[in-house]
């Protein structure tokens, strides 16, 4: 065959502008499919959103949960031996930090209509309690004591090496020493009386927790993976739909000239601009249906407390990245 010498022009490569101008264009024209398609990816990422922060909420409760039955063991520990809080005196000796636990039973010494908290820290990492001050008083180790029913023994420090037990409850009404950690508790002078406010867990007792933690792992890992893999499929699904009904749409803008890559940024920023929409509606659905279920059950205040902001946040993030 004889060439006729003509060159084939470079093709017009159009900008991003116009091709985001031709997908709205194309939304508003299809605007029931669109809003099907939306639908889909928007119930997709609620259903994974419901998972996680209903997993999140269950961990929170149950957590809860335990920490306020060890709560009210350690004030029935405290009151068998001192007898009913309201209006005494008691003294606190902080050697270290307080954990969670311990500072949620100041909170709830402060409830017990305690008149005075007499409060002494003996390390300098002890932090500052956050006891009403009209409750709280600082004071000595030689005045800890002074009218309390109990000295109460806290924080992670360990206890002065010189600590004279004897001379620490000095002027108690009851010469009652309570110990909020097992490893502070230590051996007393006879007419001393010593409470232990936790408990150590017995050995099939750890081995039932470590399983059901084990079984709870592997359950909220399994579910995670089956709601993360029907998302993806559901939307994929909607996404491949929606490119195979418009294959006429496709050849006609070929034929106009229009070339491969353009095709692919037209369905690029569609996909995009129904993923990001959809995944932060779903997100935001999600999260608050599943919230709203487990106030039903357990209350407004505690799964509210059971909530993690930055968990939340993450699985937030891992819903809009899904879609």
């Amino acid at each position: 065959m004889m060439s006729t010498g003509k060159k084939i022009q470079n093709q017009v490569k159009l900008p991003l502008s116009v091709a985001f101008d031709v997908v709205m264009q194309g939304i508003r024209i299809r605007l029931g499919r669109s809003l099907v398609t939306l639908a889909g990816v928007t119930l997709g990422i609620a259903f994974l959103m419901s998972i996680l922060t209903g997993q999140m909420i269950r961990r929170g409760v149950g957590q809860e949960t335990a920490m306020r039955v060890e709560i009210k063991r350690m004030m029935s520990f405290l009151v068998s031996e001192t007898g009913p809080l309201d209006g005494r005196t008691l003294g606190v000796l902080q050697t270290g930090k307080l954990s969670p636990v311990e500072k949620r039973f100041v909170t709830s010494l402060v409830s017990s209509k305690v008149a005075k908290l007499k409060w002494c820290t003996a390390s300098a990492q002890a932090e500052s309690s956050a006891v009403p001050a009209g409750i709280l008083q600082t004071a000595t180790q030689a005045e800890l004591a002074k009218d309390a029913s109990a000295v109460l023994i806290m924080g992670d420090g360990q206890l002065p090496a010189n600590l004279d037990v004897k001379a620490l409850l000095t002027g108690a009404r009851q010469q009652v020493l309570a110990f909020s950690r097992l490893e502070n508790a230590i051996v007393l002078p006879a007419g001393i009386s010593g409470v232990k406010l936790s408990r150590e867990l017995l050995e099939d007792e750890k081995a039932k927790i470590e399983l059901e933690a084990r079984q709870t792992q592997f359950r909220t890992g399994w579910i995670i993976v089956i709601s993360l893999l029907v998302t993806v499929i559901g939307i994929s699904n909607a996404m491949l739909m929606s490119v195979t009904e418009r294959f006429r749409e496709i050849g006609t803008m070929k034929c106009l000239g229009a070339l491969s890559v353009f095709i692919r940024e037209i369905f690029f920023i569609e996909s995009s601009l129904m993923g990001l929409v959809g995944s932060i509606a779903g997100s935001l659905f999600g999260g608050f249906f599943a919230w709203l279920i487990f106030v039903f059950t357990y209350g407004f205040e505690l799964c509210t407390s059971a909530l993690s902001p930055m968990s939340l946040a993450g699985y937030f993030l891992l819903c809009v990245v899904s879609g």
